[in-house]
């Protein structure tokens, strides 16, 4: 009796663990950024965290929709693919971050993309009935849910900005002085400041090459050779992930302008 007693203390001890991991997890999210626990206290008894493994598919393009994910660890792809099995990706999403936002109030509520681990991740879903009824209930969440949307729009746009650029090497000037300027961003600089200051700024790819030129929408053997012809010009100077930017200004005035051959 006894021991039947202390494995079922055992088990509500491991749930209640597990239960916390989650409420931690969500917490630390921009949805629920403050958020009383009490307020999505019941999301997380009813949610679990998924494994993904990476190159597994969440969602395919026309699967329907039917709630959020949230990024908990790990990262995640939006591909788009051809009928040929080709696939380009849109976008990458990391710890934080949402996915199937966009689909919970518009009129068209099946996925227009492919979601895919690019890693090894962990996913907290939520049924869009329950974060309606919490968005109703609790007026900053409804404030923290348009601003991911918000977010969404901006980056969407920047993404239409970069794939415009004529060139390949506009597009991969652009994207690098775009993950600059949101890496002086976040140190709370801006590029007037580093201006000020002579010094040399790097930034690291966040993921391999590979995955990067599919994001600039341009063969992988085009992006390396470009990046090739970019250091020996003086633009930037390449070590693996970290690409350092030798001149900032002549990476800019060649977006703006187009660089001269």
């Amino acid at each position: 009796m006894w021991r039947i007693v202390a494995s079922i203390g055992q088990v509500r001890r491991r749930k209640g663990s597990f239960m916390k991991k989650i409420c931690e997890a969500l917490a630390a999210t921009p949805l629920f950024d403050g958020l009383n626990h009490d307020l999505f206290h019941d999301v997380c008894v009813k949610t679990s965290i998924r494994l993904v493994w990476k190159g597994e598919v969440l969602a395919n393009e026309g699967d329907p929709c039917t709630g959020i994910g949230i990024i908990v660890e790990g990262q995640l792809a939006m591909q788009k693919y051809s009928s040929s099995g080709d696939f380009a990706t849109l976008e990458l999403l990391g710890a934080g971050e949402v996915f199937g936002e966009y689909l919970i109030f518009g009129s068209r509520h099946t996925y227009t993309v492919t979601i895919e681990a690019v890693t090894n991740s962990k996913v907290v879903f939520i049924s869009r009935e329950t974060l309606t009824g919490l968005l109703y209930q609790n007026p900053k969440l409804m404030q923290n849910f348009l601003a991911i949307l918000s977010d969404r729009v901006h980056a969407q746009n920047r993404r239409l900005s970069l794939l415009s650029q004529k060139s390949l090497r506009q597009k991969i000037a652009s994207y690098l002085l775009e993950m600059l300027h949101d890496q002086l961003e976040e140190e709370g600089r801006s590029p007037k400041d580093v201006k000020q200051i002579v010094s040399t700024q790097a930034v690291e790819l966040p993921v391999s090459k590979e995955v990067v030129a599919r994001l600039l929408a341009m063969p992988r053997p085009s992006f390396s050779r470009e990046l090739i012809n970019m250091e020996r010009e003086g633009l930037i100077r390449v070590s693996g992930r970290v690409i350092w930017l030798l001149d900032p200004d002549g990476l800019e005035r060649g977006v703006i302008e187009g660089f001269r051959s």
